[in-house]
C-alpha cells in the first residue's frame, strides 16, 4: 500500500496510513477531480497568476500579502511549547539517566560554548525511536508557532532550527548534542508542520465533526486560540485552491513468501490534499504549493499490525498549461509542472520479529509531473526523486540473530533501540488513466539505504562501546496497480494489488566474516472504500 504514489491528482493524499504511497486514495482523487469537470488553470510560473483568471480581476495573494508577522506571538507560542517540553523532560528524568553523558563542572559559558561548538559534543544519539522520532512532532509545534503568526515557510524553517539547537545545547546539556535529533526536528518538523498547519486551515471549510477533530490535532494552537477569538484569520479565499479530505476503510490480505507469516486486516485510513499550484495564493520564495498527506493504521486479531504516515511538500517551481485551440469535448489540454520537493516517512509493517520498519526524512529532491485531458478522458504521469536521512531496523536483523549473535558492542542505537541510521534515496514513479468515473493506475516506490558509520560520530557510552562495528545497506521496492471506481460525487470504491521485494546485508566491518542477508517478498491485496468530503 505505497502511501505516496506519486501522482498528480489533488486527492492523492488519504490518511491511508500505508507506507510512502497513497495509491488507493490517490487513484480516487484523481478520479474525482475528472468526475467533477473542475477545470485546474496553471499559472506560466508560480510566481504570476494565469490569463484566464486576470479577466476575473483576480490578484496573486502571498503569506506575505495577507498576513502581519507577530513576533511577540511567536516567541510566546514558541515559549510555552519550549517549556512544556522541558516539563516534560524534567518529570522522566529518571528514566533517561543512562543518556546522561555531561555535567556543567567549572566555567558554565565555556561549557556550553562547546557544546555549541565543540565536534566532541556532536553525536548520533542511542535513544529508542519513539523519543527520536517524536523530535519531529515536536520540531512541528516549532515551526507553527511562527507560521501560525505571519511568518512563511522559510522562516518559520529557520525559526525551528534555532529553537531546536537551544533545547539540544541548553535543555539537554546532560546529553551529547544529537545529531540525528537537528535533523528531525528542524527538517523533519519543518515538513510535518507546514502540512498539518495548511491541512487545518484547509479542514476548517470542512463541515462535520470528523474534520474539526483532525484540525484540532494538526495545530492545537490556533484551535485554542481561536476559543478565545485570538486565532489568525484565513490566509485567503479557497476559491482558488483544490482541496481533498478523503477518509476509507478496507480489508487486507498480506502474505510473506520466506517468513511464511500472513494476516488478515482492517484498515483505517486519511488522505489529505491542499494544492495551489496554479499560483494563486503561495509562492516558490514563500510557502509550499503542494501539501499531501496520508495515514493507514491496519489492525488484526492480534492487535496494531502496520502503522503508515507520509507527508510530502512541493516547494514550488514551474507550471504550465497548454491548451487546444478549440473548445470541443474531445480536444486535449497538457499540464505540467517540476519543482523541488521535500517529505517524511513513517512506515511499521508486520509484529516483532517479522516487522518491517523504517522512518526517514526526505531531505530534498525533485518532483515533475504532466497530465493529458480532455472531457472524458485523463492521463498522469508523476516521479519524485530524494535524498533521505532515514531510521531503519536492518531487514536482515532476523538472519543476525538467529546465527546466535547479537548488537551488544556494535552501534549503540541497533542494541539500545535496534534500528540504525543511514543515508540513501527514494525514487516514486506512477501513471493512472481514468475514463469518466473508472481510474485505472500503477506506482513503484525503490528505496536503498546505506548505513551511518564511523564511530566518531556516535555516541557510545562507556558500558557499550562499539568494538565490533557493523555496517548494513537494506533496499525495498514496492510495485502497486489499483481500479478506482466513483460510485457518486462522494463515495468511491477501489481494488488493489502491492507486492513488496526485500533485502538486506549486514556486514562487520573489523570482521568482515560476520555477514547476514535476507530477501523476501510480500504479496498485499485489499478493497477499499473510500469517503470523499
Amino acid at each position: 500500500m505505497n502511501i505516496f504514489k506519486p501522482t498528480t491528482s489533488a486527492l492523492m493524499v488519504a490518511l491511508s496510513l500505508a507506507g510512502v504511497s497513497l495509491s488507493g486514495v490517490a487513484a480516487a482523487a484523481t478520479s474525482n477531480q475528472h468526475h467533477n469537470s473542475t477545470p485546474l488553470v496553471f499559472a506560466d510560473s508560480l510566481n504570476s497568476s494565469s490569463g484566464d483568471d486576470a479577466s476575473d480581476g483576480f490578484v496573486l495573494a502571498t503569506d506575505s500579502d495577507t498576513s502581519e508577522k507577530s513576533w511577540w506571538g511567536a516567541s510566546i507560542e514558541l515559549t510555552t511549547v519550549l517549556l512544556l517540553g522541558e516539563l516534560l523532560y524534567k518529570v522522566g528524568a529518571d528514566s533517561m539517566e543512562d543518556d546522561f553523558d555531561y555535567e556543567i563542572d567549572g566555567n558554565a559559558a565555556q561549557f556550553f560554548y562547546d557544546r555549541l561548538t565543540s565536534s566532541e559534543s556532536w553525536k548520533y544519539d542511542d535513544n529508542d525511536i519513539g523519543m527520536n522520532w517524536g523530535h519531529a512532532y515536536a520540531g512541528a509545534l516549532y515551526q507553527q508557532a511562527f507560521r501560525n503568526h505571519g511568518f512563511n515557510y522559510y522562516e518559520a524553517t529557520l525559526g525551528s532550527f534555532v529553537a531546536s539547537t537551544v533545547w539540544e545545547v541548553f535543555a539537554e546539556y546532560k546529553e551529547v548534542v544529537s545529531i540525528n535529533d537537528q535533523i528531525v526536528t528542524t527538517w523533519g518538523g519543518a515538513v510535518l508542520g507546514e502540512s498539518m498547519y495548511q491541512l487545518a486551515e484547509m479542514l476548517e471549510s470542512k463541515d462535520g465533526w470528523i474534520p474539526a477533530t483532525v484540525g484540532w490535532v494538526f495545530n492545537p494552537s490556533q484551535t485554542i486560540r481561536g476559543w478565545f477569538d485570538y486565532a489568525s484569520p484565513p490566509r485567503f479565499n479557497r476559491s482558488k485552491t483544490i482541496d481533498e479530505f478523503t477518509l476509507y476503510t478496507g480489508a487486507l490480505y498480506t502474505s510473506k513468501e520466506v517468513a511464511d507469516v500472513s494476516s488478515t486486516q482492517l484498515t483505517l485510513g486519511m488522505k489529505a490534499t491542499v494544492d495551489s499550484r496554479a499560483g494563486h495564493y503561495d509562492t516558490l520564495s514563500g510557502t509550499p504549493t503542494l501539501v499531501e498527506m496520508a495515514m493507514e493504521t491496519g489492525l488484526s486479531q492480534d492487535g496494531v499490525e502496520e502503522w503508515q504516515m507520509a507527508t510530502q511538500l512541493l516547494l514550488g517551481g514551474y507550471v504550465g498549461h497548454q491548451k487546444s485551440a478549440n473548445e470541443l469535448a474531445d480536444s486535449w489540454s497538457h499540464r505540467f509542472y517540476i519543482g523541488p520537493s521535500t517529505g517524511m516517512e513513517y512506515t511499521s509493517l508486520g509484529l516483532e520479529a517479522d516487522e518491517d520498519f523504517y522512518a526517514l526524512v526526505n531531505l530534498l529532491g525533485l518532483s515533475i509531473g504532466s497530465t493529458w485531458s480532455n472531457q472524458d478522458f485523463n492521463i498522469e504521469v508523476r516521479s519524485d526523486i530524494f535524498g533521505d536521512f532515514a531510521m531503519v531496523k536492518p531487514f536482515a536483523t532476523k538472519d543476525y540473530l538467529s546465527q546466535g549473535r547479537y548488537f551488544w558492542g556494535t552501534k549503540s542505537v541497533l542494541w539500545e533501540g535496534e534500528y540504525g541510521y543511514a543515508w540513501g534515496h527514494t525514487f516514486n514513479l506512477s501513471v493512472e488513466a481514468s475514463y469518466r468515473d473508472l481510474l485505472l493506475g500503477m506506482s513503484v516506490k525503490s528505496q536503498r539505504w546505506d548505513s551511518i558509520d564511523g564511530k566518531d560520530n556516535e555516541r557510545q557510552p562507556g558500558w557499550n562501546p562499539n568494538v565490533n562495528d557493523l555496517d548494513f545497506n537494506d533496499a525495498r521496492d514496492r510495485y502497486e496497480v489499483y481500479l478506482s471506481y466513483f460510485i457518486n460525487e462522494g463515495l468511491s470504491m477501489s481494488l488493489h494489488h502491492e507486492r513488496i521485494d526485500r533485502s538486506g546485508e549486514i556486514q562487520g566491518i573489523e570482521n568482515p566474516s560476520i555477514y547476514s542477508r535476507l530477501d523476501d517478498t510480500e504479496q498485499r491485496t485489499w478493497l477499499q472504500l473510500e469517503y470523499h468530503y
